[in-house]
């Protein structure tokens, strides 16, 4: 490093300091922090705003799971534990996970985690290589690019559309096969689609992974948000796909426990072990007390998951109603997940309230600023001509977003 001179000698030094790892010049911030940080200085100003744009659901952690989590401190469960996770969570989770998806696994291939964002970043990082290409259909959730850049792969979008039901076939994964390609992610259902993969679906995906020798991780984050007739179901499940999959999850969705931050994977032996072994190295243990909580919450009543399904339900059909009277944006019911994914193409190239929008990112701003109602652009997701709507709010809460969209937008 170059010393510092009076004068200006300093300047040298300082630009060797900063010099940072090179990952930080690939990684991108959080597409919708300008938006947030608008949000926010309105709030601040007393601007009372819809939030429609909330990834988390707006019901409480139950009350069995909490008193759990006041016993374990209470009962001086403070301490370190296991890397991967407390052997009887691990067996709730593969208990559950038998029970949901009719998959078996031992409790050295589950591996609990800080959030199913760390299970995710855990799996990609043991599963790619240095150049390896990553299938993400689109739209996609906005941390997976970023964390198989992180990897050293490289991320190759497969898109899909409307007429699909904004899901990939192998005939589009096909056209973006490559030597390169190691692994297919798969989210169903989808943030921030809400597409659900069915078990015809998912079983002709897994003939095209095995074909291609693929690996797949599937994220369900969203399991418990499955409106369909058939029900929740993994590519895990089908025929020769559980010793190519790692499955990620969360009891952030399903049990309202967002803050709490524990998700966990489940994978073939010697992956989960090198998955442990990272997170030995990165984080250690998830916490322990929340560990008890996701005991609790994993192993205890799930009748009220069957309710939380009817409540989303009816709030999808309110917002999807609602956004159907507007001018301009197109929707379809999701299958899955607590989002709209909402077409504002006819927007983008259009002026609205003397300003102009040239994508979703400007829509969005305008949206915030003039109605005072907060939506996610598809920017981040892979699309920019597309909005994310969340109902994972009250009834009265989407209709007053409603009509200030009207407000601003017109009738259609």
């Amino acid at each position: 490093m170059t010393n510092s001179t009076p004068g200006g000698g300093a300047a040298a030094g300082t630009s060797d300091l900063l010099r940072l790892a090179p990952w930080t010049e690939q990684i991108q911030p959080s597409p919708t922090f300008a938006l947030e940080a608008r949000a926010e200085e309105l709030r601040a100003k007393g601007v009372a705003l819809c939030k429609l744009g909330l990834g988390e659901p707006d019901f409480p952690t139950p009350d069995h799971v909490k008193a759990a989590a006041i016993a374990a401190i209470e009962e001086d469960f403070t301490r370190y534990t296991n890397t991967s996770g407390i052997v009887p969570l691990r067996q709730a989770i593969a208990d559950r996970l038998r029970a949901d998806i009719g998959v078996s696994y031992e409790v050295p291939e589950i591996v609990v985690s800080v959030g199913g964002k760390h299970a995710l970043f855990n799996a990609i990082m043991t599963l790619c290589r240095p150049g390896d290409e990553v299938l993400l259909p689109v739209p996609y959730w906005v941390t997976y690019p970023e964390q198989v850049k992180l990897a050293g792969a490289v991320a190759v979008p497969v898109p899909s559309s409307a007429a699909t039901g904004y899901k990939v076939t192998p005939e589009a994964l096909a056209g973006c096969l490559s030597p390169r390609s190691r692994l297919l992610i798969l989210n169903s259902p989808n943030n921030p689609s809400g597409a659900v993969y069915s078990r015809a679906e998912q079983a002709a995906l897994a003939a095209f992974c095995r074909e291609h020798d693929l690996w797949t991780i599937t994220d369900e984050v969203y399991a418990a948000f499955n409106y369909t007739a058939e029900g929740h179901a993994s590519i895990a499940a089908q025929p020769g796909m559980r010793e190519r999959t790692v499955l990620v999850h969360a009891v952030s969705k399903a049990y309202g426990m967002t803050g709490w931050r524990l998700g966990y994977a489940a994978a073939p032996r010697p992956v989960a072990q090198v998955m442990g072994t990272l997170q030995g190295h990165v984080t250690s243990n998830p916490t322990s007390i929340a560990q008890k909580a996701a005991l609790a919450a994993l192993s205890g009543p799930q009748e009220g998951l069957a309710d939380l399904r009817r409540e989303y339900r009816q709030r999808r059909d309110r917002l999807v109603a609602g956004v159907r009277r507007l001018r301009g944006l197109r929707c379809e019911p999701p299958d899955g997940a607590f989002y709209l994914w909402v077409d504002a193409s006819e927007w983008c190239g259009r002026t609205l309230a003397g300003r102009a929008i040239a994508n979703a990112d400007d829509f969005a701003t305008v949206l915030l600023e003039e109605a005072g109602v907060v939506v996610v652009p598809g920017t981040g997701f892979g699309d920019p001509t597309h909005l994310r709507l969340s109902f994972a709010a009250s009834p009265a809460e989407l209709d007053t977003a409603v009509e200030r969209l009207e407000g601003l937008l017109g009738r259609a």
